[in-house]
């Protein structure tokens, strides 16, 4: 199966062409076809021998099965299903059946948010249509809190992105006056029980980061909205923890020694997936993120369960975070044992 992103919105658009029994497509005008539809979509262009390999997949085994075949007309050869046959019509197997029904599962954690009504009603469909059982026992938990300030934006914010429309924004940041913007939204992140909003800003002309619980209101805006051609959001996150990053930063090769204690737990559960293990019997790993505020508070979660070999710039910034820590506790001692 192909590996480019968006494969299952190509396979609709084919499906559609192949279907077409009053125009005959060859391969060049399955790429138009499929480009223009990915084009308005706001999603990159693909290549010919991407579709090649899209209908490939579709007739294999592993994918659909399509009667694809090729006919020749005058000096040149078009692609159409030899009988009625659709890949949205075709039948679910069990295992997909078995699939579905881990998935519903997994979608029950959302009750109780504000965006859960679409779910529920979607949760109802697949009970009905396909049998798959919906009940209200919820054997999967998820850390989620539903109380958590931005989340009554999180529905809307997730209907603009997916439409496309570009939206006005007030924002309260810390200890400072509100502001108003124009974002337009491209990406939605959670990390560390926290959404954030990944947009245009109109006002810095430059991609921003926005704390969903520092929004105060958000409202459709009647400017044009500006399509995301420049960032792909995987990659993007690809070289951090987190979501804030700087400019122009690049991944550092970070070198940490974990305690005998605490390595299978790292081993376990990797910082990033970048990590290797450098020696087992010293505890020493490595990861390759760019520096942000995110890993250094994951460093200094593991307190004295780690320490960082190199590169020197991020053992001062914790050495220094450490100090200052130390210096408040030790202010409070001395505190506590003066005599009067």
């Amino acid at each position: 199966m192909s590996e480019v992103k968006h494969p299952l919105t190509r396979y609709r658009i084919l499906d559609r062409c192949l279907n077409d029994r009053q125009r005959r497509y060859n391969i060049d005008d399955l790429l138009e076809a499929c480009n223009d539809k990915l084009e308005l979509l706001c999603i990159v262009p693909v290549s010919k021998r991407q579709i090649y390999s899209d209908l490939e997949y579709m007739k294999s085994d592993e994918g659909f099965k399509a009667p694809i075949k090729s006919y020749q007309y005058g000096t040149r050869k078009y692609l159409r299903y030899s009988h009625d046959f659709s890949i949205m019509a075709t039948p679910i197997s069990e295992t997909e059946l078995s699939q579905l029904q881990v998935a519903v599962s997994s979608l029950q954690k959302y009750r109780g948010l504000p965006f859960y009504d679409w779910i529920d009603e979607l949760l109802t469909k697949l009970q009905f249509r396909l049998g798959i059982r919906h009940d209200d026992e919820n054997i999967i938990g998820f850390e989620q809190n539903k109380d958590m300030i931005g989340l009554r934006f999180l529905s809307d914010i997730i209907n603009y992105t997916l439409k496309h429309m570009a939206i006005s924004v007030v924002y309260k940041p810390y200890n400072k006056d509100e502001v108003a913007w124009t974002i337009h939204p491209y990406y939605l992140k959670q990390y560390n029980n926290r959404w954030f909003l990944l947009g245009w800003n109109e006002m810095y002309d430059d991609l921003s980061i926005v704390p969903l619980d520092r929004i105060q209101l958000v409202e459709q805006s009647d400017k044009k909205f500006r399509p995301n051609r420049n960032v792909d959001f995987d990659q993007y996150f690809n070289n951090i923890i987190g979501v804030s990053i700087e400019e122009k930063a690049v991944p550092t090769e970070i070198v940490l020694q974990f305690s005998k204690n605490r390595l299978p737990y790292v081993l376990s559960k990797p910082l990033h997936h970048s990590q290797s293990l450098v020696d087992e019997e010293k505890g020493i790993v490595a990861i390759k993120v760019v520096p942000n505020k995110e890993l250094l508070s994951q460093i200094l979660w593991f307190g004295d369960d780690v320490e960082i070999i190199s590169p020197e710039a991020i053992r001062e910034q914790i050495s220094k975070k450490i100090e200052l820590m130390s210096k408040k506790y030790l202010d409070v001692k001395q505190d506590c044992t003066t005599s009067y």
